[in-house]
C-alpha cells in the first residue's frame, strides 16, 4: 500500500475530557446514554401560612417528590418563619423556590432570609435533575430584579437556555417563574414584557413547560408559541387536548397560584386555555419511560386528582 494510499485514509481522532469522539468536524459520543430512573416533581405557588397552605403541603408531601418548586409569594409576611415551619417535613435541598413580589417587597431582610435559608447566591438559577433542565427566573419586580432586555437575568437565561438546549442528556427544559406570561380573564393579566423578551427564546431553545403563578386559580394553555404580530394573542401549534407526542412547536403553561391564597375568580377563558380551576392544589410531574414521558396530573389539596395530561417525545 503506497504511503500517498495510506496517508488518504487518515483520520484524525482526538478525545476531548468529555469522552467525546471527534472524527474531522463531526461528534461521535463515545459514551452511551445514561438510563434515567423514574422521578417525580410537584409545584405551587402563592402560599401563606393558613390551613389551606398547610393541607397543600401536606398532600404535596404524600407524593413523595424527589423535587418541590414553590413558585413564589411564599410566606406574605416580612418575617417567612411560619412558611418555613410548615415545609419543614420536606428536606431542605428538595425545595427549589423562585421569588414572588410578596417575597422581595417586605425589605431586604425578608429577602435575604429566603436565599440564606435555600442557600441561593442569586435569585434566579438553573439544574439538572435526570434528563430534565430546569430554569428558575425571578420575576417579581422588574425594578427590584430586573428581567427586561438588556438585564443581567436575561443573558443569564438565554445563554442557559441555549447550553441547555444543545445537551445530549438532556431531553425536556422546564422554566419556572412567578408573573404569568399568558392567562384567562382573572387579577393579573398576562404581563406583555415577559412575552415580548422571553417566549420567542422559549420557542428558540425548545422549552417544552412554563410553570407560573401570581393568580391565585389554576389554569392550563394548550402548546403555544409565541405571535410577533399579535403579541397578547399567542399561536396554538396543538389543539389536542390531553395526549401530546412530539410537540414540535410551542409550551404549555401552567398557572399554579393554588398553594393555598385565597382564591382569584375568573372573568372569562381565553381561547388559549384549555382548563381553569379554582381549587387549592399542586402539581405531581412523573417522569417515566426513560425519561421520554411526563405524566402531569393535578390533584387538589385533598388528594383527588382534577386535571391530566401526557407529553411524549422520541429522545436525543
Amino acid at each position: 500500500m503506497s504511503g500517498i494510499f495510506i496517508a488518504c485514509l487518515i483520520i484524525l481522532i482526538t478525545f476531548s475530557d468529555q469522552h467525546v469522539l471527534r472524527i474531522g468536524n463531526a461528534e461521535v459520543n463515545n459514551q452511551p446514554r445514561p438510563k434515567f430512573q423514574d422521578f417525580n416533581f410537584v409545584a405551587a405557588g402563592d402560599f401563606g401560612c393558613g390551613n389551606e397552605t398547610k393541607k397543600t403541603i401536606g398532600a404535596m408531601t404524600i407524593k413523595k417528590p424527589e423535587l418541590v418548586i414553590a413558585l413564589g409569594d411564599l410566606a406574605y409576611k416580612k418575617n417567612p418563619d411560619c412558611w418555613f415551619d410548615i415545609i419543614s417535613p420536606i428536606p431542605k435541598d428538595r425545595i427549589k423556590i423562585s421569588f414572588g413580589a410578596h417575597d422581595v417587597s417586605r425589605g431586604n431582610n425578608t429577602y435575604h432570609r429566603y436565599l440564606d435559608y435555600f442557600n441561593l447566591t442569586k435569585p434566579y438559577y438553573s439544574f439538572d435533575y435526570g434528563n430534565v433542565h430546569f430554569l428558575a427566573m425571578a420575576t417579581p419586580k422588574n425594578t427590584l430584579i430586573p428581567y427586561n432586555e438588556t438585564s443581567e437575568q436575561y443573558n443569564f437565561v438565554t445563554q442557559d437556555l441555549m447550553k441547555a438546549s444543545k445537551s445530549k442528556n438532556i431531553d425536556w427544559i422546564i422554566v419556572y417563574s412567578f408573573r404569568t406570561f399568558y392567562s384567562s380573564n382573572t387579577t393579573h393579566p398576562g404581563l406583555d414584557e415577559l412575552q415580548d423578551a422571553y417566549h420567542p427564546l422559549f420557542d428558540k431553545y425548545h422549552v417544552d413547560v412554563v410553570l407560573q403563578a401570581h393568580n391565585h386559580n389554576y389554569q392550563r394553555t394548550y402548546p403555544l408559541s409565541y405571535n410577533y404580530t399579535k403579541q397578547f394573542t399567542p399561536i396554538i401549534t396543538d389543539r389536542n387536548t390531553e395526549l401530546y407526542n412530539n410537540i414540535e412547536n410551542g409550551q404549555i403553561f401552567f398557572t399554579l397560584g393554588t398553594g393555598g391564597a385565597d382564591f382569584y375568580n375568573f372573568t372569562g377563558q381565553s381561547p388559549y386555555i384549555v382548563k381553569q380551576l379554582l381549587r387549592h392544589g399542586f402539581l405531581n410531574v412523573d417522569v417515566i419511560d426513560n425519561g421520554s414521558k411526563l405524566g402531569v396530573t393535578f390533584y387538589e389539596n385533598t388528594g383527588v386528582p382534577l386535571d391530566h395530561i401526557i407529553i411524549s417525545k422520541n429522545k436525543k
